[in-house]
């Protein structure tokens, strides 16, 4: 779970970045969710994304550890992977279904908690307010 790691991030272990890790790895299973729901009412970008969201679960828990020359690489691909489905979700995001307002409802929180909760481990990071684990 390497790639998973958001050391890099934040220089204390805290339950903050605890909280943002499980929230960045829930956003693309939320996201496989309404790309169900759009597949379900007949679009066809919906295994498309489900593919993409595969693959970067894939990436994310891949159980080798990176040589340490591509470390830097590994991250930067994992932050434009994440990305990139976030996009992705964007772009075919569709509300007019109760399954798609369900789903779509649920990647929209997970991201609004996203922000919120990053906001906050910042700055408690920064203030050194946090207490190592």
């Amino acid at each position: 779970m390497f790639q998973v790691d958001l050391s890099f991030l934040f220089e204390q272990p805290s339950i903050w970045r605890t909280l943002v890790q499980t929230l960045i790895i829930l956003t693309p299973l939320a996201i496989a969710l309404s790309a169900y729901g759009t597949w379900r009412i007949g679009d066809r970008r919906g295994p498309l994304l489900m593919a993409g969201v595969a693959l970067y679960l894939l990436w994310m828990f891949w159980p080798a550890p990176l040589a340490a020359e591509l470390v830097l690489p590994g991250r930067a691909v994992s932050v434009i992977g994440w990305f990139w489905l976030v996009s992705a979700w964007g772009r075919q995001a569709k509300w007019h279904e109760p399954l798609l307002l369900l789903s779509n409802s649920i990647v929209l929180a997970i991201l609004i908690a996203l922000i919120l909760t990053t906001g906050v481990a910042g700055i408690r990071d920064a203030m050194g307010w946090d207490v190592p684990l």
